[in-house]
């Protein structure tokens, strides 16, 4: 369950129950005043009754200006209703108000001594006030109070949601910024909003990705002083090595350690490509011809076989193609242990080119398969990066690298790019 939707809960749960409180307070404080004035208009009703009968007056009336609503009755000491005004059955005695129900009629009923002029106890003076116009006011205002508990409820659930959700606006563009952050490549997040705990959480994540990117600026450092240190006696060697096997072409362990030494430099290659920042750098855009980059990268491992089923022109930067190329080849070199176990197959099909680099080697398990082009990582042989600036040359280039590997079956790994024709068509 999402922040947005916990909080947008737990408003309506709030005000729910708010204007539960209130509706219900309001009801209950409305009843209370109700009863205490039919009380009152009770009692004045006993008092005007009770000094009538001590002060007998021609023409008074003993019914006031309420007669359709109250119910008179001058029971004895008997229990006989002497005078009644209203219902017929005998109203119960109630030293206070009271609220009864007689013949299905609610009714608030109170009573006084009924004494003569003289001081001689007659019986009592009962009243009973119907109370159906005030259960109906209740009703009426019960239901006033549900539609419009309702209706501000509504108002009140849409206005909430409508702030919550631009309160939540700086959160939710933070989490964004944060799920597209490329650890390679980390950007720092920009915030807009208040002081609060978000531009806290703003901040932090900011450190977080200064401390990555100054982390990275020493890596690539490291790195390009670990490569020149390597490419300059490699160099040399190497001069030599190729010197040496001119002299020597069958010298098993001349022909070794010359390419030992090549594999280096180009193991060094691609760590100054890491620690330049190359593979962020723009490329040198042009019609390459695959064919040439394949046979060029094969004059470099003898014994590599190129097979052409289809060809198409591809647009992209020659130099890094070769580079691609050669990584995925060497590659698959250092698995095989012999170039001649490795084929590189080019075909074209629709608005693809796939050039394939297979080896007999002896496969690759299904674990390391989902990490083959993490940077550094290393499933036994090199040094982890040539794999991966494979892939990230690959995505430049607007393709991918597909894998297919099994133990003891070899591998094939496939790098498929647009033609020529359809980037065209696509910008």
């Amino acid at each position: 369950m999402t922040l947005r939707l916990r909080l947008s809960l737990l408003l309506s749960v709030l005000l729910l129950v708010g204007l539960g409180l209130f509706g219900g307070l309001a009801y209950l404080l409305f009843i209370r005043q109700q009863q205490a004035q039919l009380e009152d208009l009770l009692q004045r009703d006993l008092q005007r009754l009770e000094l009538l009968t001590q002060e007998v007056e021609v023409g008074a009336r003993l019914v006031g200006g309420n007669q359709g609503a109250l119910v008179v009755q001058m029971v004895s000491t008997a229990g006989q209703v002497v005078l009644p005004f209203g219902a017929g059955e005998v109203l119960p005695l109630a030293t206070e108000p009271t609220s009864v129900s007689l013949g299905g009629q609610p009714l608030l009923v109170a009573s006084v001594p009924w004494n003569s002029p003289g001081g001689a106890a007659l019986g009592t003076i009962r009243v009973g006030l119907a109370l159906d116009e005030a259960l109906l006011v209740r009703q009426e205002l019960l239901r006033a109070l549900l539609l419009s508990g309702a209706i501000i409820a509504l108002l009140a659930l849409l206005l909430g949601l409508g702030l919550l959700q631009r309160a939540l606006y700086p959160l939710a563009s933070l989490a964004t910024q944060a799920r597209a952050v490329d650890p390679v490549r980390p950007q720092l997040a920009s915030y807009q909003g208040p002081d609060d705990e978000v531009a806290s959480v703003a901040h932090a994540l900011n450190t977080a990705l200064e401390g990555i990117r100054s982390r990275q600026e020493a890596e690539r450092a490291a790195l390009a002083e670990i490569a020149h240190e390597l490419a300059a006696p490699l160099t040399l060697v190497a001069a030599h090595l190729d010197r040496l096997l001119a002299q020597r072409p069958d010298d098993v362990g001349v022909s070794a350690a010359h390419n030992a030494a090549i594999e280096l430099l180009y193991t060094s290659q691609d760590l100054l490509t890491l620690a330049r920042g190359e593979l962020e750098l723009n490329l040198n855009w042009e019609v390459v011809d695959l064919v040439a980059v394949m046979q060029r990268v094969a004059r470099e491992y003898p014994g590599v076989t190129v097979a052409v089923a289809a060809t198409a022109p591809v647009a992209g930067d020659v130099q890094r193609l070769t580079q691609l190329v050669r990584n995925l080849v060497r590659n698959a070199v250092q698995a095989a242990g012999d170039p001649a176990a490795v084929t590189m197959r080019l075909d074209a099909a629709g608005e693809t080119v796939r050039l394939a680099v297979v080896d007999g080697g002896p496969g690759i398990a299904e674990r390391d398969l989902p990490r083959l082009f993490e940077r550094f990582y290393s499933s036994g042989q090199g040094a982890g990066v040539g794999l991966y600036v494979a892939e990230q040359l690959a995505l430049r280039h607007g393709g991918r690298i597909e894998v297919v590997s099994a133990l003891g079956q070899g591998s094939t790994f496939t790098l498929v790019l647009p033609t020529l024709e359809s980037q065209l068509e696509s910008n």
